[in-house]
Order: structure tokens, then C-alpha cells, then sequence
């Protein structure tokens, strides 16, 4: 099921609602007790553990957390930043509780001891201007400390709904971060992916409602994770039309092409738009190459822009792509001339066949006609206004890449790392998208699917990974989730190795067969 992620007005609703039918406190003291808890496990017996307080229920939560880590036998150190004391209610009546338990409070995170674990507790998605002063020197402390780094909540600094440091100014980059009763959208988006580490999340016991926005789950795609049927052939699975590769960048279109077929289209024909283009492609040569304008009547999904160029010839057939009633992914060079051509991105929100663009910052802010800078202060709101100016569905990339619907209907992608961050990349992303139209799954779980696994395809990885590696890649994590997989189980679960899967599963029989001479 997709995890929610409420805007801090729905958060501050929620909280609302609840302080009206719990008891006082109630939350404070889950929160304290579930982050005590997630603490724990990452420690030995009797660790040394220093918590940053800040003075709202943020520091509550930590004051709360330090007596429960004090009870199971931890040295436990808190730190009220600026000795300052809380402010709010429930997290003055936690600071109190911590005294009369016996606890230890200090002024300066300075003169605390050497510490296993670090823990930030300051401000949460409190924050509403930069860092300054003692938060400041705590911030640098805990990023200082050679220890586990742990954050409450949100990392003190980051935006919870945007990602950004507050006032550019950073604050605590943790390794792991517990969202305490909703995933924060910042924390999966900007510098908020590096800062908030592995993130967690507890609802608290919290019916949590429904929300606009949420993060991309493998539920989301759940079709696309179906096995085919042994009743198709070439034929069921659609014909993928990649339509790009000016004069030194063919490899653009190619690398699409490869990755529609990977994942599964039936059959992909390649228009080249460079002159002399080659007759095949000696690495794939299941697919189909002409320089010649295609039929698009025979078309299942098209996908126009990888390396296309802005040649007049380029532009023709954009121009014949959008006109067309097929499903259609706008990549690269082609959303730079929907860009540069008003009439031209008003027949693409006239469109009536499906239609997904998937620009980079760069490209969507040619697109909005502002700054990158801009879009990226808030890419949620900037997917959605591509999506309401384009008719179109937005795939806005980057770090932590956030799809929309026209209806505003929002993902943020929570896999990925700086692996995708290579030339070809997005071709393989349009490539995919393209290729599970062609398969005739439904517009969402097309997008979301490919989204999801072209970043899945890159975990456990740092280094060492080119564009056609995140097809393979990708191609095989689908199959092990195809087959009941759980990639969790492996190191790294997308390299060359054949893989074993539950032997009680459906997995038993692929294992066997993979290794097999019929195989």
C-alpha cells in the first residue's frame, strides 16, 4: 500500500483532531516510546547516547525517548540546546518526567562524553526560518561526532514538504531518520535524501488519511508484477516506436529502444533522424531500424526526443507524434521544441491518447519559464503545473523523482541514488515508460512502474553503473518480483548471479530451470 505523505497542514489538522479525543500527551508519549524503541536496535547494551533537544514537542519526543533508553540500561545525555527549556506543554511535562527520573541535562553538547549514538531532537518539521546560533553549533556537533547519526522526525534544517535547507543554511545530516505518524515528503526529495538517511516511519497508532501525495510503492504497479501468460506472443506485449538519434547521438535512441524491448514490448522499431544511420544495432539486433517516417497506425506507444535534434525533420515529426492517437512519451530534445513553441504545446494538451513528459529540472524549467532554481525549491508544485499546463502526465526527474496527474495526484519516487546520475539515463526511463504502453498496462501503473524500477535497479550500487546497465538491471528486479522475490534478502539482488528464491514459492521453479541446459 502506498505510504501517505500529509503537507504540514494536514499534518497540523490531524494533530488537531487528535489532541480532542486522546489523552494529553498520548502522542508525546508514543512518539518517545516508538523512537526509544528504533534507538535501541541500533544499539549495543549499555551504549552512550547524547539527544539534541530543541524546545518543542520535537524535544519532547526526545526527552521522552531518553527515559525509556535510561530504563534499559543506556547512559543516557540530553542536551537542551542553548539551555533552554522547552516551551510547549507536553514537551516541558517530558523535560520534568527526564529530571525526575534521574536524568542528566546539559547545556553545551561539548561537554557531553563520547557517544555511541547521536541523536537529533531539536526542531522537526518545527523549522520556519534558517538555522542560527546555538542550533548552529549543535547542528556542527552532530555532524562532528564520530557515531551512529539518528534524527527524530525530520533533520534539523531540512524543509519537511521541500527537501531544501531552510535558508540554505544545513543543518544535521543524519544516517538514519524516524517520520514519526507521516512520511516526510521532504526527506525522500533534494538535500532531504541526503540528510535524512534510511528513513523509518511509525503512524503512532494513527489512522492516517488519504492525501494527494504519497510515495510510489510496488502496490501501485501491482499488474505490471503479474507473470504472462504462456496463451501470447509477440503480438500481445505491442509494438514500441523510438523515434530520436541525430548525428552523434543515435546512442540516445538506441539506448530507449533496448530498454522498451527489455522490459518486455513485443517488438521496437527505431527512427533515426541522423543521416547514414546504421542498418541495425549490432548489440540488439531484434530491433527494428529505418530512417524513414514511420507508420504510426501500427504503433502501441511512441517515444519521441532521445538525441532527436532540432532539425526541421525533427520538429515534422514531433509535430506528426502529437497529432497522432497514440500513447506518447515526450523525452529531451522534444520537450526543448514544445518549450520554444506555444501552438505546439497547445495540441499536447489537446491530446486525447495518453501522454507522459519526462523533463529534467533543466528542461522544466525551459517548460515554466523560470529558473531551475525555482523548480527545484518546490518540485511538487512544479510537477504540477507542467501537468495542468500540458494535459500531459509529469515525470519531474531528480532526487527523489515526483509524478503527477493532471488532477494533481502526486508520487515521489523513494528509490534511486547518484548511480542514475549518467548519460543515458533518462533514455532508459522513456524507454521503459514507452514500453509498458506498449504492453497495454494503464497510464499509472506504466509511469509509476518504470519509475520505481528504474531507480530500484541501481541499489546496493554506488559506482560503476552506465545507462544500459539500469535496463539490465531493471529488467531483472522486475523478474525476481515477478516471480516472488524479495530483493531485501540479497546483497546486491540485480547482479550477474542467478538468484534462489523461496523455495515454497513460485520462485522454485524458475531457480531450477534457470540453470538447466533447457534453459
Amino acid at each position: 500500500m502506498s505510504t501517505t505523505l500529509l503537507n504540514l497542514e494536514e499534518l497540523g489538522e490531524l494533530e488537531t483532531r487528535l489532541s480532542h479525543v486522546l489523552p494529553e500527551g498520548t502522542l508525546m508519549d508514543r512518539a518517545g516510546f516508538v523512537a526509544a524503541n528504533w534507538i535501541d536496535d541500533q544499539c549495543d547494551a549499555a551504549s552512550t547516547i547524547v539527544i539534541l533537544c530543541g524546545q518543542g514537542n520535537n524535544g519532547g519526543d526526545g526527552y521522552t525517548a531518553a527515559v525509556h533508553l535510561k530504563s534499559r540500561g543506556h547512559h543516557v545525555i540530553c542536551v537542551a540546546v542553548g539551555g533552554k527549556k522547552p516551551k510547549t506543554q507536553d514537551a516541558l511535562r517530558a523535560y520534568n518526567h527526564w529530571l525526575e527520573k534521574g536524568g542528566e541535562v546539559i547545556d553545551d553538547p561539548y561537554m557531553a562524553p563520547k557517544a555511541d549514538v547521536v541523536v537529533d531532537a531539536m526542531l522537526g518539521v518545527g523549522i520556519t526560518k534558517a538555522i542560527s546560533g546555538d542550533y548552529i553549533d549543535a547542528a556542527l556537533w552532530f555532524n562532528e561526532r564520530q557515531a551512529l547519526h539518528m534524527a527524530i522526525d525530520v533533520p534539523t534544517g531540512i524543509d519537511a514538504e521541500k527537501g531544501n535547507w531552510v535558508g540554505g543554511i544545513k543543518g544535521c545530516v543524519a544516517d538514519m531518520t524516524l517520520n514519526l505518524i507521516s512520511a516526510k515528503a521532504g526527506c525522500f526529495m533534494n538535500d532531504g535524501k541526503d540528510a535524512s538517511g534510511m528513513v523509518t516511519l511509525s503512524e503512532l497508532d494513527v489512522s492516517v488519511p488519504l492525501s494527494s501525495l504519497s510515495l510510489i510503492d510496488t502496490d501501485d504497479f501491482k499488474h505490471i508484477l503479474e507473470l504472462r501468460k504462456y496463451h501470447s506472443h509477440k503480438g500481445t506485449y505491442g509494438h514500441c516506436v523510438v523515434i530520436g538519434g541525430d548525428k552523434g547521438k543515435v546512442g540516445a535512441a538506441l539506448l530507449a529502444a533496448r530498454s522498451a524491448l527489455k522490459l518486455g514490448a513485443g517488438s521496437v522499431t527505431v527512427e533515426l533522424m541522423a543521416p547514414n544511420a546504421p542498418l541495425y544495432d549490432p548489440m540488439q539486433p531484434e530491433l527494428m531500424i529505418t530512417d524513414e517516417p514511420v507508420d504510426f497506425s501500427n504503433a502501441d506507444a511512441i517515444v519521441i526526443g532521445c538525441g532527436m535534434g532540432f532539425s526541421q525533420k525533427a520538429k515534422d515529426r514531433l509535430i506528426a507524434a502529437v497529432r497522432s492517437n497514440v500513447p506518447l512519451i515526450i523525452d529531451a530534445d522534444a520537450l526543448t521544441m514544445i518549450s520554444e513553441d506555444q501552438s505546439l504545446e497547445d495540441e499536447v494538451l489537446a491530446r486525447k491518447a495518453h501522454t507522459v513528459i519526462t523533463p529534467h529540472p533543466g528542461e522544466a524549467a525551459r517548460m515554466l519559464h523560470r529558473d531551475v532554481k525555482s523548480v527545484q525549491a518546490d518540485r511538487v508544485t512544479s510537477a504540477r503545473e507542467l501537468s495542468l499546463q500540458t494535459g500531459a502526465i509529469t515525470v519531474l526527474k531528480g532526487t527523489g523523482t515526483v509524478v503527477t496527474l493532471r488532477s494533481s495526484r502526486s508520487w515521489i519516487n523513494p528509490t534511486g541514488n547518484a548511480c542514475l546520475a549518467t548519460a543515458g539515463s533518462g533514455d532508459v526511463l522513456a524507454g521503459m515508460i514507452g514500453s509498458f504502453f506498449a504492453q497495454k498496462f494503464d497510464l499509472v501503473s506504466a509511469t509509476l512502474g518504470s519509475v520505481w524500477l528504474h531507480g530500484e535497479a541501481v541499489r546496493a550500487r554506488n559506482t560503476g553503473i552506465v545507462a544500459m546497465d539500469i535496463c539490465d538491471r531493471a529488467a531483472r528486479a522486475l523478474e525476481i518480483l515477478r516471480w516472488g522475490g524479495n530483493p531485501d534478502d540479497l546483497v546486491d539482488p540485480y547482479d550477474e548471479s542467478e538468484f534462489i528464491l523461496d523455495e515454497d514459492g513460485p520462485g522454485e521453479a524458475i531457480a531450477r530451470t534457470m540453470g538447466s541446459e533447457e534453459a
